[in-house]
């Protein structure tokens, strides 16, 4: 590595890097500024000044600055590992992750050994979602620096974004036992702890260990988040509301916490309060455009599209070029029947981002309820060459390809063959099904509480479960679990091989669950139509009602808004009780509404191929 060399005869500059050196070292941070303005003046290029300035800046979270004095610094002289990882930083906080990213591996290029720099480049590729590159920088950091906590409690996270969360556990677990000195560290190692445990269902275990981290850094963010939803669990829905808008007040740009809150309280039906949090953090912290993006979508979901529209409206003045914006106003406009404006605002979305699969999924929908099946289909094929195997632009495509009379539909979506049902034996220690189901009904029981369903989920008129049923590990689910395994392993055996299929292309060995849950519907309660995000669904039927002729069945193929199509229904299949019902993802499917009396509850998962 080179060193950093001035001009000949600038011994002023050194003199006056050397005060502000020492005036910043005792938080004079004025005279030091003053001192660096001096030293810049008489030398623009000076490196060191450059640099701490740019620190000083950065500090002052005046990152658009910081950017530039670094890059200027650069522009002296590259080869500086320390100032590339001081770059990357700035430009972690300024959302800029991706070129953060790209930064980071410069400087571990130029020092490989530096372990300040794998960490950090472990965390841009978290902010980027891209876990499994974050783990291996993770790892790479504790190898040259095994003692380095903050890529452990890193590493923790880390595990639990991936869903590893009894790994996420044991190594949380080792972390502090071997060290607690630093009680912000130790805070946030008792948080992921808590976020690992909670995954797993220990709920209280989960709490206890939320409220230590929350004693030893009060400011911890998002604690009283991920307590909210334990407490919610287990039903202290006023403490959840409580903790939620603790978070809230600690910080409102929360989003989270906002979710979670008007989530609860939409489904308490407490309307008056639905949605309060984001009017008093816009005011709080005004010209914040996510704040304004994330309410107009709680608002879409619920229906109100005129609301929705003024909201997108107002966080696309703020912040005009956006995606998640113009892509919100689409929809909005496009239930409103002003197709012309939604179109309009959907080209812009795919415009600012042209790569976004699932911005072209929604142009394709908007297309369909506009009646452009032919720009619908180009759509929905630009979101797949962007976004592989997305099951909403396969089942939009296959709703332009039917308009358009093309046959491609009938293979893509052959309900005879591919909706296939599986009337399951009982699991061992039973000894038939109704005896397992009438207990397993009575096991689901506290899991569905009173009230109105989520905004984003697709029953009506019931109550379905948010958190992966998988984790809970009760016994009864363990042991239908494995009946499920049989189940889907014959599914996946009696696919054909075709690299072109939406379904049989991804065909692998194995198979990974990407979450299960618990629904329960009573009278006049139905599914609309809608579709998934695995690979394989599912519908499993655990207790249903006495119903007549076909209410209750499960219906494929109807769209979730009118197509004009003679006959929407291309398939039903009834349901009964210990029936597993196995389909592709990406098929449109919903349920007839019943008027019996009684509950109807089901179980349903998502498959994954084995990576």
């Amino acid at each position: 590595m080179t060193t950093m060399t001035r001009k000949p005869g600038n011994k002023r500059v050194e003199a006056l890097l050397a005060q502000a050196v020492g005036h910043l070292q005792r938080n004079q941070a004025d005279e030091g500024e003053a001192l660096l303005q001096q030293a810049l003046a008489l030398d623009p290029d000076d490196g060191e000044s450059l640099k701490v300035l740019g620190a000083l800046r950065a500090s002052q979270g005046r990152f658009s600055e910081a950017e530039e004095l670094y890059r200027h610094a650069l522009s002296v002289n590259p080869d500086q590992p320390q100032l590339l990882n001081a770059l990357g930083q700035v430009l972690s906080h300024r959302n800029r992750n991706a070129d953060a990213v790209d930064v980071f591996r410069q400087s571990i290029a130029l020092k490989p050994n530096y372990a300040e720099g794998h960490l950090n480049l472990g965390l841009a590729l978290s902010y980027e979602r891209r876990h499994l590159d974050a783990e291996k920088s993770f790892r790479d950091a504790l190898r040259l620096q095994p003692n380095l906590m903050m890529a452990k409690q890193s590493l923790v996270a880390n595990l639990n974004e991936q869903r590893r969360h009894r790994e996420a556990e044991a190594l949380a677990v080792i972390t502090l036992r071997q060290n607690q000195t630093d009680p912000r560290q130790a805070s946030a190692l008792y948080y992921n702890l808590g976020v690992a445990v909670a995954a797993q269902r220990r709920d209280v275990e989960a709490l206890g260990l939320l409220n230590t981290a929350q004693s030893l850094a009060p400011d911890m963010p998002y604690v009283d988040a991920v307590r909210g939803s334990v407490l919610h669990r287990l039903g202290k829905l006023d403490d959840a509301i409580d903790a939620y808008r603790k978070a809230i007040q600690r910080n409102p740009l929360d989003m989270m916490a906002h979710r979670e809150l008007n989530h609860l309280l939409y489904r308490l039906e407490r309307d008056d309060e639905f949605l309060k949090s984001y009017d008093a953090a816009i005011d709080a912290v005004p010209g914040v455009p996510a704040l304004e993006f994330d309410r107009a979508s709680l608002l879409l979901r619920a229906g109100r599209y005129e609301d929705a529209k003024t909201g997108f409206e107002k966080g696309i003045a703020a912040e005009a070029n956006t995606i998640v914006g113009h892509d919100g106003l689409g929809r909005a406009l496009a239930r409103l029947g002003d197709f012309d404006g939604a179109i309009a605002a959907h080209e812009q979305a795919v415009t600012t981002e042209p790569d976004n699969g699932a911005a072209w999924s929604n142009f394709a929908e908007t297309l369909l309820r506009a009646g452009q099946a032919a720009r619908a289909l180009e759509a929905s094929e630009k979101s797949l060459l962007h976004a592989p195997a997305n099951p909403q632009a396969v089942a939009l495509g296959g709703l332009a390809m039917r308009k358009l009379g093309d046959p491609r539909e009938a293979e893509i979506n052959d309900y005879a063959r591919l909706v296939q049902t599986f009337d399951l034996e009982a699991p061992d220690g039973f000894a038939d099904m109704e005896s397992f189901n009438r207990t397993l009904n009575e096991a689901l029981d506290p899991l569905h509480a009173v009230g109105r369903e989520y905004l984003d989920q697709t029953l009506r008129g019931g109550t379905q479960t948010i958190e992966d049923l998988f984790a809970t590990n009760h016994p009864l689910i363990v042991g239908l679990r494995a009946r499920f395994d049989d189940a889907v392993n014959a599914y996946i055996a009696r696919m054909k091989e075709d690299a072109d299929h939406p379904l049989f292309s991804r065909k692998t060995e194995g198979f990974g669950y990407a979450g299960a849950w618990t629904t329960r519907l009573g009278r006049g309660g139905y599914h609309l139509n809608h579709v998934h995000r695995g690979w394989i669904s599912s519908a499993y039927y655990v207790a249903l009602p006495e119903c007549s002729g076909e209410e209750g069945w499960l219906k494929f193929g109807e769209p979730p808004f009118d197509m004009g199509f003679e006959a929407p229904v291309r398939r039903m299949v009834e349901p009964k009780v210990g029936r597993l019902v196995l389909f592709p993802s990406y098929m449109w499917h919903g349920t007839v509404p019943f008027s019996a009396d009684g509950t109807r509850t089901t179980i349903a998962f998502d498959v994954l191929p084995r990576a």
